[in-house]
């Protein structure tokens, strides 16, 4: 379903597949919010990803019309303090977004980012 979604808005452009051998990685709801919140308002290619509060609480709010029981999925965990390893969805030298879904709705918001 993830790649489905991602279809929708011409992704992945990766050299590589990110759906095929494990590449995305499931995400709790809270952690979906913190990939969320890093994609939308922090820089990918410099410094941490450590968004703001209001940034985070943006984020949780965005993710709130999926049922309790929805799927989030990402190109990596986006942790501050912790390896930075993703895999690429496109062809930019940083990538980075969340794919959500329910038995009604879908949500997928992606971004690139060029040092």
């Amino acid at each position: 379903m993830a790649k489905t979604i991602a279809g929708q808005v011409g992704l992945p452009t990766a050299a590589q597949d990110p759906f095929a051998n494990g590449g995305m990685v499931r995400l709790e709801r809270s952690e979906a919010a913190h990939v969320l919140a890093v994609a939308g308002a922090t820089s990918l290619a410099y410094g941490q990803p450590l968004p703001s509060p209001g940034a985070l609480k943006e984020a949780k709010s965005a993710l709130a019309d999926l049922e309790g029981d929805a799927i989030f999925l990402s190109n990596g965990h986006w942790q501050a303090g912790s390896s930075q390893g993703w895999n690429p969805v496109t062809a930019a030298t940083f990538d980075c977004g969340v794919i959500g879904f329910d038995d009604e709705r879908a949500f997928i918001f992606w971004v690139e980012e060029e040092d």
